[in-house]
């Protein structure tokens, strides 16, 4: 329906257009690796920053994960911060204060 309206006109090809690009490949083999290549490292940049992006937003969870939990644990009975625990109520009094 619309789609005569949003395509644009493409021409169809005539032999001599088909004639010089195939004359054109044939006396230049190297334009085919070239230009695959060229196509493929921009997909290649994008898939590596893509599972890069997704690595480190899954580090970022954990990390977020365990900064939640720490501050939990902080406010349960008997934590101290990974400290020992001294058996004393008040251990900076020793046998010499009065």
């Amino acid at each position: 329906m619309l789609k005569h309206k949003c395509l644009p006109l493409v021409a169809p090809l005539d032999q001599e257009d088909l004639h010089r690009f195939t004359d054109l490949i044939s006396d230049k083999n190297w334009i085919i690796p070239v230009t695959v290549l060229l196509q493929v490292i921009p997909v290649t940049v994008a898939a590596h920053g893509f599972w890069k992006t997704r690595q480190l937003k899954t580090q970022l969870r954990i990390e977020r994960e365990h900064t939640k939990q720490m501050q939990i644990d902080r406010f349960r009975p008997g934590y101290h911060a990974g400290q020992p625990q001294s058996l004393a109520d008040h251990p900076h009094h020793g046998l010499l204060h009065h």
